[in-house]
């Protein structure tokens, strides 16, 4: 067993975790405390409960799954893509036109862009046309074909 996911109100979690450590000798399952998070709104209510002290605390905003955002907000954070995206393309014009697409296509910002798309929901979000107008003037450097919407 890897991961494990408790939810419920604090003291129902704080039950299971002290449950799952009191029980290692028969299980044999052991919580890395350390890579352990705990995901609150408001942290001041763990302040002084032991059961909690090493967890890492997440806001409720920045919660993912599996690198996926749960929740609009901070963790889909197109802004930050959309910038690593133009540092790329600006250096991707040095090489070989098809390196530098094959290089775009399945290593940088697409790949984890796709994955944003297709497991939490932006399809609101006014920053996916800024990140296409910079992926299109990119491209359209590197291939040195117009790829305005006109056409």
């Amino acid at each position: 067993m890897d991961d494990v996911t408790l939810s419920g109100d604090l003291h129902t979690v704080e039950k299971d975790i002290i449950t799952v450590t009191e029980s290692f000798s028969e299980t044999g399952l052991q919580l890395n405390t350390k890579k352990c998070e705990i995901i609150m709104k408001d942290f001041t209510q763990i302040e002084n409960l032991a059961t909690f002290k090493d967890f890492v605390r997440v806001d409720k905003t920045e919660m993912t799954l599996l690198g996926a955002p749960i929740i609009k907000g901070k963790a889909q954070d197109i802004q930050l893509k959309t910038d690593d995206l133009s540092r790329a393309l600006d250096r991707l014009q040095h090489l070989h036109t098809h390196d530098a697409l094959v290089i775009l296509k399945n290593s940088l910002a697409i790949p984890k862009l796709l994955y944003l798309l297709r497991t939490s929901e932006c399809c609101d979000n006014p920053l996916l046309s800024q990140f296409d107008a910079t992926l299109r003037t990119g491209l359209t450097k590197i291939l040195n074909v117009d790829l305005n919407e006109d056409q």
